[in-house]
C-alpha cells in the first residue's frame, strides 16, 4: 500500500472505515478481464458489485458498440433527469439511486449492518457523478465509466477514505468531483441480488 497522501495526514482520517464482513473482494480482473464487460459497466454498476449479461451481449465481440451505462433511476424510468445539468448535483443522484437500491446513510466511523457494505457517492456539478465501494480488505475501489477498475485517487494513492482522496483529475481530463455527497449502506445479499436497468447512451 501506497503512502497516504498528505492532505489525509492533515485531517487525521487515515484509518480504515469498519468493515461489517460483506464487502466485496477486490477482484479487477472480474471488471478489467473481458473487454465487452470493461467497456460496458460504470461506477454504479461497479460499486453495486454487478455483471450484467444484457449488458455485456450488446458488445460481445463488436468493438465498435456504443454502450448502454447502469444510471441511477433507470429502474424507475427516471434516469432521464439527469439529462440536465442543474440536476446533476449530490441531492438528485441520491435520491434517484435509492429509487434503484434501498441505500442507508451512514458515516465513515460508523459499521453497515449484516448484509450490506458502504459506498460512497462524489459529484462534479453540473457535469457528472462517481460512486467508491470499499472492499473487503477497507480500501476502496472504483470505476471510470468504460475504463478499467482501480483503487487510487488523483494522485496516484491507494483510497483509505474516499473524502480525503484528491478526486481533482485536472488537467488530465476536465472532471473535479468536488462535492463529496457522503457514505451509504448498500444491500450485499447474494440471496437477493442487485438488478439494474439500462439507461441511455453514454
Amino acid at each position: 500500500m501506497k503512502e497516504p497522501t498528505l492532505f489525509c495526514a492533515q485531517h487525521q482520517k487515515c484509518g480504515l472505515s469498519p468493515l461489517s464482513g460483506w464487502e466485496p473482494d477486490f477482484d479487477p480482473k472480474r471488471y478489467n478481464g473481458d473487454e465487452a464487460v470493461q467497456s460496458t459497466h460504470n461506477c454504479f454498476s461497479y460499486a453495486m458489485n454487478v455483471i450484467d449479461p444484457n449488458q455485456v451481449k450488446q458488445c460481445k465481440g463488436n468493438p465498435r458498440c456504443r454502450p448502454y451505462f447502469h444510471q441511477p433511476g433507470a429502474t424507475r424510468k427516471m434516469s432521464k433527469l439527469l439529462y440536465k445539468e442543474e440536476n446533476r448535483n449530490c441531492k438528485v443522484v441520491e435520491r434517484l439511486m435509492d429509487m434503484d437500491v434501498p441505500i442507508k446513510r451512514t458515516t465513515f466511523r460508523q459499521k453497515c449492518p449484516a448484509k450490506m457494505s458502504k459506498i460512497a457517492i462524489t459529484v462534479h456539478p453540473g457535469e457528472d457523478y462517481h460512486v467508491l465501494r470499499q472492499d473487503s480488505d477497507g480500501i476502496w475501489s472504483h470505476k471510470d465509466g468504460g475504463n478499467p477498475v482501480k483503487r487510487f485517487d488523483a494522485d496516484g494513492q491507494d483510497i483509505l477514505d474516499p473524502k480525503t482522496a484528491n478526486r481533482d483529475y485536472r488537467p488530465r481530463s476536465f472532471l473535479n468531483y468536488k462535492d463529496f455527497c457522503g457514505y451509504y449502506c448498500v444491500p450485499r445479499d447474494a440471496d437477493r441480488p442487485i438488478n439494474l436497468s439500462r439507461s441511455r447512451p453514454s
